[in-house]
């Protein structure tokens, strides 16, 4: 898994593939900006070329797609959900693509399912603050291999 820049994320969503399938090109046909190519195998999504539109996440059979986005006050993932949607203002937990443990979100929106997807999507607010959970997040969407 390659994660975007921190300066690529500051402009906007990004996909960020972690696929465990060699050779499914699902994600690949759901992309109409060319921004998913395969590389040795599996899925990788440019950055300079994706808009964070979310159609690859959606559809993903593994729900191995998350958008990322840094802002100002804090981090921003999108992912994959399966179940009853939450409300605006709920907090859910999100375990990041990369790894690391699972830390509290502010939900800021919610996508039903959407014919032939493989999951509703939920966009999350993951706050800065001093909580150690949340410092991991922070660390999750600035490092990582660029």
């Amino acid at each position: 898994m390659i994660l975007p820049s921190k300066e690529r994320l500051l402009r906007g969503r990004a996909a960020v593939i972690a696929c465990p399938r060699e050779e499914c090109r699902i994600c690949l046909s759901a992309c109409g900006f060319t921004a998913i190519r395969i590389e040795s195998g599996r899925p990788y999504s440019d950055p300079d070329k994706c808009v964070g539109c979310g159609g690859c996440a959606a559809i993903c059979p593994e729900g191995a797609i998350r958008l990322l986005r840094l802002t100002n006050g804090g981090a921003e993932i999108t992912f994959p959900y399966e179940g009853e949607l939450p409300e605006l203002g709920d907090t859910v937990t999100v375990a990041p693509a990369a790894g690391g443990g699972p830390v509290p979100a502010r939900v800021v929106w919610a996508a039903p399912k959407r014919p032939n997807a493989a999951f509703a999507l939920v966009r999350a607010v993951i706050p800065e603050t001093d909580d150690p959970a949340s410092a991991e997040a922070q660390r999750f969407f600035q490092e990582g291999e660029h």
